[in-house]
C-alpha cells in the first residue's frame, strides 16, 4: 500500500474508529475505497463472500476482482457516477465468486467525509441476497443504520466540545414551552431539551446518539413520519398536528431541515385540542371555555371579520373585545402583514385545509412579535363557514434559534483562537530551546578554554 493510502487509513481510524477489530465485527462484507477506486480496507466477511484473500483485494483497482468481466464497463460507469457527489445509496447488482460463480448482492454505498466536509473515501456494505425476497429494500435498511452509527462516532466528539461552550444555550432551550430536539444528517439524536424528555417520558442518556426510528418504531408510517420525510426530501419546513395512539395524546409539531440534519419543535396540545372540540359542541359555555385557554383564540366569519375572541387574544393585541369584534384583524397592521393574514384566511375558508403559519406581527405598542397561527374551517348545519384560529407567541423560540447560530459562531472563533495560541506558544518554546542549547555549548567551550589555560600555567611554574 502506498504511503498516501496508509495515511488515509490512519485518518479513517482517527475520524471513525475503523480499527481492524471494529471492521471485523460486521457480519456483512465491507470494503473502503479511495476516490480513485483503489481498495484500502476489507473485512473477512467480504473475503468469504467473494473467495478472495485480503491480499488479493487490498490495493485492487477498478475493475474489482469480484466484478463479472462482462459487466466491467457498466460497473465502471456506475462507480464514476456515484463518486461524483456526496452520496448514500443502496442498489442491487451481480458479483462473482473467485470460482466464477455469479450471485446477486445488495450494495450500500456511501461517501466518507473529513472535518472539512470533503470526500476522502467511499464505504461499501455487501449482503448476499441469493434466495431472499426481491422486493425493494427499505430506505431505512440495516446497512444505512450501520453507517449512521459510524458517522455518529465522529460527530459525537464534536458535539462534546460544543456542549462545553453552549451551557447557557441549553438553559435557554430548557426554559421554552415547546419540546425541542435536534437530529444529525443520519437522523441520530444530538440534543433534546427537558420539556421534550418530559413529554416523551424518556431520559436524555437513552436517546443521545440513537436513531429516531429505532427508538420510536411505532411512529413509522404515521402522518408525523410522513411530514418528517417530506421536510427532509424537500428541505422545507413542515407542520403537523395529530393524535398519537401510543401516547394517547395530541401533538403539534414543526420540522426545520438544514444541511446538518433536522430540528423539531413539538408540543403536547391534548388539553388544547379537547377544548377546541368542546368549543364546537358546547355553545352555551363558549365564553367561559375560550377564556380558560392560555393561547389566544379567535373565530371569524366568511368575510374574515372577527366574531369571537378570548381574553388571551385581547392581551396579545393590547385591545378589548369591543374594539376588535367586526374587524378583520388586518386594519391596524402593516400592508405586508395584512396581505398575509387575509390571503391565508381566504385559502382555509375555501379549501377547508388546516393551515399553520409563522408570521411577524406588530402590536399596538410598536413591538414586533413572531407568532405561529393555526387556522381551521368550521361549517355549521346551515352551511355557514367559520374560521377558527389559535395563536402562539414564538418570539422567544425565534430568539433562541438566533442564539444557537451565535453560539456556534463563537465556538468556531474559540477553536481558531486556541489553535493560534498553541502555535505561538510552540514557536516561542522552540526559540527558547535553541537559545538554551546555544548557551550550553558556549559554557562548555569556555570551561575547556579555562582548563587549557590552567594547564599552560602549571607547565610554566614547574
Amino acid at each position: 500500500m502506498s504511503s498516501t493510502n496508509t495515511k488515509l487509513v490512519e485518518q479513517l481510524q482517527q475520524l471513525y474508529g475503523f480499527s481492524d477489530s471494529f471492521i471485523e465485527s460486521f457480519q456483512d462484507g465491507l470494503f473502503i475505497v479511495t476516490p480513485k477506486g483503489e481498495i484500502i480496507l476489507t473485512n473477512e466477511a467480504l473475503c468469504q463472500l467473494t473467495g478472495y484473500d485480503k491480499s488479493e483485494l487490498t490495493g485492487a483497482s477498478l475493475p474489482f476482482p469480484f466484478w463479472p468481466p462482462e459487466l466491467h464497463g457498466d460497473y465502471n460507469s456506475l462507480f464514476n457516477k456515484l463518486s461524483k457527489d456526496h452520496i448514500k445509496r443502496e442498489f442491487k447488482v451481480i458479483y462473482m465468486h473467485k470460482s466464477g460463480m455469479r450471485f446477486p448482492v445488495s450494495v450500500f454505498f456511501a461517501s466518507v467525509k473529513c472535518h472539512q466536509d470533503n470526500i476522502i473515501a467511499y464505504i461499501g456494505f455487501i449482503q448476499n441476497i441469493t434466495g431472499k425476497n426481491s422486493k425493494k429494500i427499505s430506505q431505512h435498511s440495516y446497512n444505512q443504520e450501520v453507517f449512521s452509527v459510524l458517522n455518529y462516532r465522529k460527530k459525537y466528539l464534536n458535539l462534546v466540545l460544543e456542549n462545553k461552550i453552549t451551557k447557557q444555550l441549553q438553559s435557554t432551550l430548557n426554559n421554552i414551552s415547546d419540546g425541542f430536539m435536534s437530529l444529525d444528517f443520519d437522523l441520530c439524536f444530538t440534543y433534546i431539551n427537558d420539556k421534550g424528555l418530559n413529554i416523551l417520558g424518556q431520559k436524555r442518556k437513552n436517546l443521545i446518539g440513537k436513531h429516531i426510528w429505532q427508538e420510536f418504531p411505532e411512529i413509522v408510517g404515521h402522518p408525523f413520519y410522513k411530514a418528517f420525510c417530506t421536510a427532509i426530501e424537500t428541505n422545507q419546513k413542515q407542520f403537523y398536528s395529530g393524535y398519537f395512539k401510543p401516547y394517547d395524546k395530541w401533538f403539534s409539531s414543526r420540522f426545520y431541515p438544514s444541511n446538518d440534519g433536522i430540528t423539531i419543535y413539538f408540543l403536547d396540545i391534548t388539553e388544547q385540542t379537547k377544548v377546541e372540540e368542546l368549543l364546537v359542541e358546547s355553545k352555551n359555555d363558549l365564553k367561559a371555555i375560550i377564556n380558560n385557554i392560555g393561547d389566544p383564540l379567535f373565530v371569524k366569519d366568511e368575510e374574515s371579520r372577527l366574531i369571537l375572541v378570548n381574553d388571551a387574544f385581547c392581551k396579545l393585541f393590547d385591545t378589548s373585545i369591543s374594539q376588535v369584534i367586526g374587524k378583520t384583524l388586518a386594519e391596524e397592521v402593516s400592508e405586508k402583514e395584512r396581505e398575509v393574514f387575509l390571503k391565508i384566511d381566504k385559502q382555509v375558508l375555501k379549501t377547508g385545509i388546516e393551515n399553520i403559519n409563522e408570521e411577524n406581527l406588530t402590536v399596538r405598542n410598536g413591538e414586533t412579535k413572531t407568532i405561529s397561527t393555526r387556522k381551521t374551517r368550521y361549517v355549521d348545519q346551515n352551511g355557514n363557514k367559520f374560521l377558527i384560529g389559535t395563536i402562539r407567541d414564538i418570539t422567544m423560540r425565534k430568539k433562541t434559534e438566533i442564539e444557537l447560530d451565535l453560539y456556534r459562531h463563537q465556538l468556531e472563533e474559540l477553536v481558531n483562537s486556541r489553535t493560534e495560541e498553541i502555535n505561538i506558544k510552540n514557536s516561542e518554546l522552540q526559540r527558547m530551546n535553541k537559545l538554551f542549547i546555544g548557551r550550553e555549548l558556549k559554557m562548555k567551550e569556555l570551561k575547556n578554554r579555562i582548563a587549557r589555560l590552567k594547564e599552560d600555567n602549571d607547565n610554566l611554574t614547574k
